[in-house]
């Protein structure tokens, strides 16, 4: 959310951190990410078009405000969802083109949790027969990603692991009036309580089977819990939020420890998402996974701020070829229907 203006980024972390919401609230944010998301594509393809690139069609994972992956019984019948806004059909109108959305509606219509709904296109942009590769995306939570070689004993996997920048965002947001922990210098600034670490890993979504998480878990009502602690262990404000970081490191370093010892051909660890500038990450990551080479994912040659949205334009394509996507990652799954990912809307035409 670093690229949104102020107020727009305000009322996102508004309405992800608020526990009621109204109606009106959601329909006229959802309409106000649409108008920005659909001039922010426009003036992209302009930009692209003058350099002789032909785009045909735009996709949009939208901004996520609420991931409900545990199911609740409503009416009847047991379910559980996530909610993207920015209206496709105003980036449609603002774009001329054909739009691709709401990506992971039909993950969940067949049962699912809608997340991590990037893998197969992440398989497809990044995976190598020849190595083994693990990715780990640090975004507002951290998602890892395994793509085996064809020599691996091992299958593809993927899940989220837990907090990714969300904690410390808001923490450098409350301590220190900063929009974010930049470079991770207030977190190294700082020396990490085991005694809180320890508090915080018995969160609720470090012992469930649940494959994502989001903000519901890993925002501002655990933040508040987070900062009473730490005042409780009469902790310093960087101590604090060394404490935060070091848990979403400790979350990563878990979830990706058993393909690590189970594949030796894991040489290196690649990051993406904003998290790759947090130097405390790297460093505690390569500690944690005993001096693993943790690296930008620049280094097999990509961009790391156009990884994901290179994901959705794999995904936008394939649900024009209506070609269904793999949702399911882990050891011996199988799936006997796959979604068709993403709802496609139409440009409007002049009368």
């Amino acid at each position: 959310m670093r690229g949104y203006p102020r107020q727009l980024r305000q009322a996102v972390l508004n309405m992800a951190g608020a526990g009621l919401v109204a109606p009106d609230d959601v329909i006229h944010l959802d309409q106000a990410l649409g108008h920005f998301f659909g001039r922010t594509a426009a003036t992209y393809i302009r930009r692209l078009e003058r350099a002789g690139t032909v785009v045909d069609l735009v996709a949009s994972h939208g901004q996520t405000v609420r991931h409900l992956p545990k199911k609740k019984k409503i009416a009847g019948y047991n379910v559980n969802g996530t909610l993207q806004l920015g209206s496709l059909e105003q980036i449609a109108a603002h774009t001329g083109k054909v739009v691709v959305g709401d990506f992971r509606q039909a993950d969940v219509a067949l049962g699912h949790e809608g997340a991590p709904i990037t893998v197969a296109a992440m398989q497809r942009l990044l995976a190598d027969p020849r190595e083994s590769r693990l990715f780990v995306n640090i975004g507002g939570m951290a998602n890892y990603f395994f793509f085996p070689s064809r020599r691996s004993p091992l299958n593809a996997a993927a899940a989220d692991c837990g907090p990714g920048n969300s904690l410390c965002d808001i923490l450098a947001e409350r301590l220190f009036r900063a929009p974010f922990d930049r470079g991770g210098k207030l977190a190294l600034s700082g020396q990490v309580s085991q005694r809180l670490l320890t508090l915080l890993l018995a969160e609720p979504f470090f012992k469930s089977d649940m494959v994502s998480t989001g903000r519901e878990a890993f925002g501002q009502e655990l933040a508040d819990r987070l900062i009473a602690q730490a005042r409780k262990l009469r902790l310093s404000r960087p101590d604090t939020i060394a404490t935060a970081a070091e848990l979403t490191v400790t979350a990563i370093s878990n979830s990706v420890s058993p393909f690590i010892r189970r594949d030796p051909t894991v040489r290196s660890l690649y990051l993406t998402g904003g998290g790759i500038r947090n130097k405390f990450f790297a460093r505690r990551l390569s500690d944690r996974l005993g001096g693993l080479k943790v690296v930008s994912i620049a280094a097999l040659g990509y961009d790391p701020d156009l990884v994901e949205a290179s994901a959705y334009a794999v995904m936008g394509e394939a649900a024009l070829r209506s070609e269904a996507l793999l949702t399911q990652y882990g050891q011996g799954v199988f799936c006997r229907h796959l979604p068709v990912l993403g709802r496609i809307v139409q440009p409007p035409q002049e009368g």
